[in-house]
């Protein structure tokens, strides 16, 4: 609900239905209440309010009337109390626009930054319709209250005037600033703010005739000579020396965000603790797009008045269609700016830069230096240390050895957080547009990485085609083979991802280059060194060189030790590369990489001890090297980061001629999805896809596996009756192949599924019967699958003695392998089972020991645990029960709890 008091009387609901009272006495009661929220108003102040001043003797009854109107028109975030002396209205002030101006303000009061202050002036100016309390009902509210708000109104108006001009753009502002000084023309300080304004418009001599009016009107209504403010605007009016010179280019309109960068931009460049010998270069580095130069140029022109003896700038074109600059050219420029004539100026680049050194000591000015592209270009155009001059460099590359030779303090810029991401499509975009779908502008700020350039590009088409919804962009850069393509627009030039992007790739060397070519056939968002080394055909040592290289053109970010990331339009614009390699390379390319990820994956089952290690698959290929996979914890770290490369090199193996590669890749990797489910979808897919790939090669074990892989995941997906057709399907094939591990292992599955489907009486006569067969077998770890399973069911029967016998068993039979998840199920099923019998403290013992292995396991399939442990707690806590009369004989039981059986 929304009450609105800066203008006529207006009460909305949330949905926008108009509410608002037509008594007056009504409307000035609920604006007084309102004016108040969250604090007691005494009833004879509300009967003075509302009977301005002359309350009859049925007042008070009145009173009481209008009240119970008033809560029948308000909803449920805005309550009204009764008090012993009088009436509160309680909810979110913000609801109030009035109280939501004066909040705003003061934010915008407390702002030191006018980027930061200007949206919240914006807003609070926005909230008034007219004069404050126009219809209010009540002349003693609207004489006592309205003209404290004109006032805040007037100094909100003149503060957005001052932080306006601060950036450059006060112009905008002179209609509201004549329009208020003409409804009160003695306010000096609204004068002055308006000279300001008119100033910066190059109206100079309206400013000085608003000077003049105001000095006359001052004198004929107050008999009163200009004060302070009027005066020092009339001199700032006077012709000034201008800077010596003044290189700034435009800057960028549209700029959002960054504030927190623009602080250290202040912070860096401010007074050294030191003295000038103190001051470093600022490199703000980042890659192609990202905004390096737009926030370069918007913090200068904010912080211009900082460096009275003018500005340096020069774009150096480190990475560009054309040669990088010359170093001597830009010190030539720079020189003649300092006032050298041209033909004085020396000849070499060391007299030149010893020149521009000696006429930089003791001045106060600014360098910019943008887009360099190595250190060898910058070193003449750095002022020398001792020297004042604060200088600021932009690049793509991280310049290394400008941080080592110069002291650089490098400032990383990233990508736009998805708010800023957002505003800026609204102030390139008609924020009506943005409003009305606002799912769809979240995607195309998604889909364009928050990159700046391509929301640039995004929003370049969307203003060319007006008829264009947002949702018919979203879905055009949906599409991964066309989203590169999508954010060229027609002229751009250099301006396309594509063509930005080759220039940096372009500055690369040769063999950095192909290197680079290479990782585009990886599917991931996250390589390492070994898998790049397998990919390009290189040691594992010089991938590592060629992965910093390409980390410092930022191309890739080493977001961890080791591990390298790429943005999505970066991976899109490799894999177009890649496509340009010969069909002879990259087919062998990718026959690498598959058999590194098997042989990954197989590592990582092993470490875990599951049953999907495929024969002769945990050693790598000759020449490869695999990371650390030896734990549980280890191969479902690395699992969780490569787990899009796995999937998109299953889909690959199936769509370029290898099924036996896909699904012995798809099957191992099931089993790791298994004890990260956090990503269902993608596991069925992979699912999907391993059983696609064995169906093309016509591999009946192939098959039997993965049937049985998808079942899996449809009984996690509660898809009960698909699950048993995989399975009765995979055990009739394993019958047909004569191997009882397999069967052993479909008829595991079976009987799991049963349970979590509810069918207990099917299930826990096979599971006894599968007990029976592991033994059978010999195969220790097969036996505690099924004596685990078996016990999980007869819990959830009603049958916690004997679910605790095999349990326990269970336990003892994997305590040698405290890293294998089946031992911290079975302990969580042990633990079920003793706080079925009653035996609570020791089933919180059982349960704790089962968190603390899954979490050292690494595991993400704990939270049933902790919920378990929380309701045994409880059960620990509350006194004992009474006696409870004899159980009635057991029933199917409930639906299994989370940690119930697996497979």
């Amino acid at each position: 609900m929304r009450i609105s008091l800066l203008g006529p009387i207006a009460v909305q609901t949330d949905e926008g239905r108009p509410v608002t009272p037509t008594a007056p006495k009504r409307r000035a009661l609920l604006s007084a209440l309102a004016l108040e929220t969250g604090r007691l108003v005494p009833t004879s102040l509300l009967l003075d309010t509302v009977w301005e001043g002359k309350p009859p003797p049925t007042a008070r009854a009145a009173l009481h009337g209008h009240i119970a109107e008033l809560r029948r028109l308000l909803d449920r975030r805005l309550t009204l109390t009764t008090r012993d002396t009088g009436y509160q209205l309680d909810g979110d002030p913000e609801q109030v626009d009035a109280l939501r101006f004066e909040r705003l303000c003061d934010r915008a009061g407390a702002a030191h930054r006018p980027d930061d202050a200007l949206p919240l002036l914006h807003q609070a100016l926005d909230l008034w319709r007219g004069p404050a309390l126009a219809d209010c009902g009540s002349a003693v509210l609207r004489d006592s209250v309205a003209p404290r708000l004109v006032e805040l109104r007037v100094r909100a108006l003149q503060d957005l005037g001052k932080r306006m001009c601060q950036l450059g753009r006060g112009a905008e502002l002179v209609p509201e600033l004549t329009e208020a000084l003409a409804a009160d023309p003695t306010r000096e300080q609204l004068a002055a703010q308006l000279m300001d304004c008119l100033d910066q418009a190059g109206r100079r001599a309206e400013a000085l005739a608003v000077h003049q009016r105001t000095t006359e009107r001052l004198h004929a209504d107050l008999g009163a000579a200009e004060g302070p403010a009027l005066r020092a605007a009339r001199e700032r009016l006077t012709p000034r020396r201008r800077a010596v010179l003044s290189q700034l280019p435009r800057r960028n309109r549209r700029f959002v965000g960054r504030s927190a960068e623009l602080g250290q931009l202040d912070r860096l460049t401010g007074p050294a603790a030191g003295g000038p010998a103190d001051r470093h270069p600022v490199l703000v580095t980042g890659p192609a797009g990202v905004g390096k130069t737009s926030l370069v140029l918007h913090w200068a022109h904010q912080a211009v008045d900082r460096f009275p003896d003018g500005l340096l700038h020069a774009d150096l074109r480190g990475f560009d269609e054309t040669e990088p600059r010359d170093p001597a050219e830009v010190l030539a420029g720079f020189l003649t700016a300092l006032g050298v004539p041209e033909n004085q100026l020396p000849g070499s680049l060391d007299d030149r830069s010893h020149r521009y050194r000696e006429l930089l000591a003791g001045r106060q000015l600014l360098v910019l230096l943008d887009n360099a592209r190595d250190y060898r270009q910058l070193a003449p155009l750095l002022p020398a240390a001792e020297d004042t001059p604060v200088t600021v460099i932009t690049s793509r590359s991280r310049l290394g050895d400008l941080l080592v030779q110069a002291g650089a303090v490098p400032l990383p810029l990233d990508v736009l957080t998805p708010d800023e991401a957002l505003e800026l499509l609204r102030r390139v975009l008609d924020p009506q547009r943005i409003a009305a779908e606002p799912a769809a502008a979240a995607e195309i700020a998604e889909r364009c990485d928050h990159l700046p350039l391509a929301l640039r590009l995004a929003t370049a088409r969307l203003a060319a085609r007006p008829d264009w919804t947002l949702r018919h962009l979203a879905e055009e850069i949906s599409d991964e083979q066309s989203r590169l393509a999508a954010l060229t627009t027609a002229g751009s030039g250099s301006l396309g991802i594509t063509a930005t992007l080759n220039l940096t790739r372009r500055a690369l060397g040769a063999q950095t280059e192909r290197f680079f070519g290479y990782l585009g056939l990886h599917p991931g968002a996250v390589i390492d060194p070994h898998a790049a080394a397998v990919l390009a055909d290189v040691p594992p040592v010089e991938a590592r060189m060629l992965l910093a290289q390409l980390d410092a053109a930022h191309l890739v970010e080493e977001t961890a030790p080791g591990l390298f990331a790429r943005h999505d339009l970066v991976r899109l614009y490799g894999a177009e590369l890649a496509g340009g390699l010969a069909p002879a390379q990259r087919e062998a390319a990718m026959e690498r990489m598959l058999d590194h990820y098997l042989a990954a994956t197989a590592a990582a089952c092993a470490g875990m001890n599951t049953r999907s290690v495929l024969p002769g698959r945990t050693a790598p290929p000759p020449g490869d090297t695999l990371p650390p996979l030896g734990t549980t914890g280890q191969a479902l770290a690395w699992f969780r980061r490569e787990e899009r490369a796995v999937r998109g090199l299953v889909l690959c193996a199936e769509q370029h001629g290898r099924p036996d590669l896909g699904w012995q890749l798809a099957h191992q990797a099931c089993a790791l999805y298994y004890h990260d489910s956090t990503s269902v979808r993608e596991w069925r897919a992979t699912a999907e896809a391993g059983l696609r790939c064995a169906q093309r090669g016509g591999d009946q074990a192939a098959l039997v596996r993965t049937h049985a892989d998808l079942a899996v995941v449809q009984i996690e997906q509660g898809d009960f009756a698909a699950a048993a057709d995989q399975l009765e399907r995979a055990t009739e094939l394993a019958d047909r192949l004569g191997d009882p591990m397999l069967r052993q292992q479909c008829r595991i599955r079976l009987a799991n599924g049963l349970v979590r489907a509810g069918e207990h009486a099917r299930a826990i006569p096979l599971m006894t019967r599968l007990v029976l067969d592991a033994r059978e077998l010999t195969d220790q770890r097969l036996l505690a699958q099924a004596l685990n399973n078996l016990a999980n069911a007869l819990v959830v029967a009603g049958d916690p003695a004997a679910a605790l016998a095999h349990a326990t068993e269970a336990v003892q039979l994997l305590a040698a392998r405290p890293d294998d998840f089946k031992l911290t199920i079975a302990t969580h099923t042990r633990a079920e089972a003793l706080h079925a019998l009653g035996r609570h403290h020791a089933a919180l013992a059982a349960a704790r020991h089962a968190l603390a292995l899954g979490r050292a396991q690494g595991s993400l399939r704990t939270q049933g645990i902790t919920r378990f442990i929380a309701t045994l707690e409880a059960a620990v806590a509350a006194p004992p029960p009474h006696p409870a009369p004899a159980p009635a004989a057991p029933g199917p039981g409930p639906t299994p709890p989370v940690a119930g059986p697996r497979t």
